[in-house]
């Protein structure tokens, strides 16, 4: 795509728009063909407001055709293919694209992205997260920059950033580079057990006084002595405390209004995660291959073989499709006295490659997701009566003979970054109203609070090296003592800190610390 060409086809869009009014693409559009959903049966988003901006028309006759190159996380679902494709059609008065849509595996995936931006790699876009692999791809300039580009090409989503406040949390060394999602949550930590099997094994809770992770420990071996066979929990998490995750292993405490940078290995909770963790695989609440054992886990938990879970308010009271009749999950929050911090909005985001060649049709499809209810609809649901079916409450179901462990499209991996509240469905795995309790949940309690550093983004530029260094350090080493496999837990905690010191933490530390009083500073 020729961005003069677009720019200049934007412009005579807009302005035959003010000179005899644009119609909606509900007004434009040529019926869906048989593989999508009608209109009717999917309506449109109300964009009659005052303020909303009309979309600018693009005779798309005029664009040359594209294909759109799009990684998302997890494994490609079958008929995958088939939805894009028939997005592509929907689309192509508008777009003049084709999709090729591509999934890399949770377990490679932050690295795969890492060596394909290294390697010159050329893609679209991708799906990724504060909790994948953002902050290194970000340092490595591996995400175009989209001040001029975002506004220009996508004016109805830039509003949305706009309006809620993003557009300093969207930028990475001054400049806007990833498009987060918009929804509300809080990351405090509970323990997801089922329900059914312990009350099966006469196991009780005391739910008002389950608190800590001596209360965990309790229930893990009630669970681990009347289910020897089953698995009992993945892995060990730093819980309590107040502390938020930055990177690399470092942290901030909620209730440090100086928001002091710290090295996880430095707080006493994480010395407690390691000592359960250790604790919990000398004694096989853990399993030793849990690092190579290839299984999914979600799909453990369903059919009944991983009975416990560390989760948060949303995961505890999401649907699961269980294979066992009557199974269900409880849950119990702990720290409660103990501030948490709301999900970030790099939770869940997409990127546009800074190899693209076409991001400027990339923007265009997604401003069209924000105001288009079908093409959201069959980008998150699929084709109607093939992938999904509506119920009498315009919940997005399954067709009949499958489910979540047989869908063919539905709950793919990565479509978080593109969940917009006003289209969103009920579905499997969410019922109605669930996100409004998901931020009525967030805003419940004084301790469930924004971050001091909501919008604060660390450029890595002067650290590098030392960024780099500790990132890997601190990578290899959690990931052993998080499920108990470093030895002895101080002793590997003490040789962490030594290779992080010896690699310039201190040096990284004090660059963070600088920066971070800056942006305090500036408030």
């Amino acid at each position: 795509m020729k961005k003069k060409l677009i720019s200049t086809l934007l412009i005579l869009g807009m302005l035959a728009a003010s000179l005899v009014g644009c119609g909606s693409k509900e007004d434009s559009a040529p019926a869906a063909d048989s593989s999508s959903a009608t209109k009717e049966e999917a309506p449109a988003a109300d964009t009659s407001s005052d303020d909303a901006e009309a979309p600018a028309t693009v005779d798309a006759a005029d664009l040359e055709p594209v294909t759109l190159h799009f990684i998302f996380f997890g494994d490609k679902k079958s008929a995958t293919d088939e939805v894009w494709a028939a997005i592509a059609d929907y689309t192509r008065d508008r777009l003049n694209c084709d999709f090729d849509v591509q999934f890399v595996a949770g377990d490679d995936y932050k690295q795969k992205l890492l060596v394909k931006a290294a390697t010159g790699d050329v893609w679209d876009m991708n799906f990724d997260s504060d909790w994948t692999g953002y902050f290194q791809m970000a340092a490595q300039d591996a995400y175009m920059n989209l001040d001029e580009l975002l506004p220009q090409y996508a004016p109805n989503l830039y509003k949305v950033y706009e309006e809620k406040g993003l557009l300093d949390a969207m930028k990475s060394k001054g400049h806007i580079n990833v498009l987060p999602w918009t929804m509300t949550m809080n990351n405090r930590p509970n323990l997801q057990w089922r329900k059914d099997l312990a009350e099966a094994a006469g196991i009780t809770v005391d739910k008002d006084n389950f608190n800590t992770m001596e209360d965990v420990d309790k229930l893990l071996y009630q669970l681990k002595e009347a289910y020897p066979d089953r698995y009992i929990i993945e892995c060990s998490q730093m819980n309590g405390g107040g502390w938020l995750d930055l990177q690399a292993g470092l942290v901030i405490n909620l209730n440090d209004p100086e928001c002091k940078v710290v090295a996880k290995e430095q707080t006493a909770e994480y010395l407690e995660m390691a000592q359960y963790a250790e604790k919990w695989q000398k004694d096989g609440l853990i399993w030793k291959d849990i690092l190579t054992d290839k299984l999914d886990h979600n799909s453990l938990i369903n059919e009944g073989k991983l009975i416990t879970k560390w989760g948060t308010h949303e995961f505890a009271n999401q649907n699961r499709a269980w294979v066992e009749e009557g199974a269900c999950w409880d849950y119990c929050e702990i720290y409660l006295d103990d501030l948490y911090a709301n999900r970030t909005p790099l939770a869940n985001a997409l990127c546009i490659s800074a190899t693209s060649e076409n991001p400027e049709r990339v923007l265009m499809f997604l401003d069209l997701l924000e105001t288009d209810q079908q093409l959201y609809d069959m980008v998150q649901y699929g084709i109607e009566g093939k992938t999904y079916v509506l119920d009498d409450e315009g919940g997005a179901a399954y067709p009949d003979g499958m489910d979540g462990a047989s869908s063919n499209y539905q709950e793919w991996g990565g479509q978080w970054a593109l969940w917009k509240p006003q289209f969103m469905r009920p579905n499997a795995s969410y019922s109605k109203g669930f996100w409004e309790r998901e931020a009525e949940y967030a805003a419940s309690t004084d301790k469930n609070v924004v971050s001091p550093l909501e919008g604060f983004s660390f450029n890595a530029d002067a650290v590098q090296t030392e960024y780099a260094q500790r990132n890997q350090i601190f990578d290899d080493a959690h990931k052993l003592l998080a499920v108990g496999l470093a030895g002895d837990a101080q002793t590997a905690i003490d040789k962490l800190a030594a290779d992080s010191e010896a690699a310039g933490l201190q040096t990284l530390i004090d660059e963070y610390q600088r920066q971070i009083d800056e942006f305090l500073a500036s408030k």
